[in-house]
């Protein structure tokens, strides 16, 4: 199912019916910047409002979900019936990947906490100093990261796809080409967090170095920490990049 075909079709019948998005949206109960985020192909209506829509643009719901206009003397009986049988198999597809998505972001959000939870109660048994962040930067701290990671995937909706792009790794880890190109949005999602998370740690690393100043045989051991910060981050960018290159390839030998 073409979200943008769909938006694109939305916007010129709203139009059609000389309604602005805001007059669209007063009269099936629903905010302007929902009836935007149809026609821009952000997102598609939902099935409980496919009726009161389409009548209000003055179309039937099976031209809404096909994202154009059908004319009669265009299609038969049976043509026009097998174009509404495709329609809803594309639909209840849809229905499901949108379950998918809000379980994995569930899944996500609890297996960072989890990973937060386990780091946070390292760190409590732990005889590192309160406020020398440099000393925490090991398996805990890694934890964080990564908790924080999935949590903020989740959050934004990117969990799932995120997981595709790894099962495509796996020989039975098929990706349609909808899915791939999903899950190439979702590790360069992925990326740009790695490396907003990895500029964090290497600022408060670098901060909490200022505690060892005044002892030089100290010095060292948090320069290090530093340093696999920008080595961790390279490990992780480098893998990403491979994996996205990996899926662009199998869209083009598809």
């Amino acid at each position: 199912m073409n979200q943008t075909k769909i938006g694109n079709f939305i916007a010129d019948m709203r139009r059609k019916q000389g309604m602005t998005q805001k007059q669209l949206a007063d009269q099936i109960n629903v905010t302007d910047k929902t009836v935007s985020k149809w026609e821009t192909g952000y997102r598609l209506p939902d099935a409980s409002i496919l009726l009161e829509l389409s009548s209000v643009l003055k179309i039937d719901v099976n031209e809404l979900l096909a994202g154009e206009k059908f004319i009669s003397e265009d299609f038969s009986s049976e043509e026009y019936v097998k174009k509404t049988e495709s329609n809803i198999v594309n639909l209840v597809k849809e229905l499901n990947d949108v379950d998918k998505k809000k379980k994995s972001r569930s899944i996500g959000t609890i297996f960072g906490i989890i990973l937060i939870g386990i780091a946070f109660l390292a760190l409590l048994s732990s005889n590192l100093s309160m406020g020398r962040i440099a000393d925490i930067f090991d398996w805990p701290t890694l934890l964080y990261l990564l908790g924080f990671k999935f949590i903020i995937l989740s959050v934004s909706g990117w969990f799932h796809d995120y997981i595709n792009a790894w099962r495509a790794c796996f020989p039975n880890g098929k990706l349609s080409e909808k899915e791939t190109k999903s899950a190439i949005h979702a590790m360069k999602y992925a990326c740009t967090l790695t490396l907003t998370l990895g500029c964090l740690i290497f600022a408060l690393s670098l901060f909490s170095l200022l505690n060892y100043l005044n002892s030089l045989s100290s010095i060292w051991p948090a320069l290090a920490q530093i340093v696999l910060v920008l080595i961790y981050v390279a490990i992780v960018e480098t893998v990403y990049v491979m994996l996205i290159y990996g899926l662009k390839r199998n869209i083009h030998i598809e």
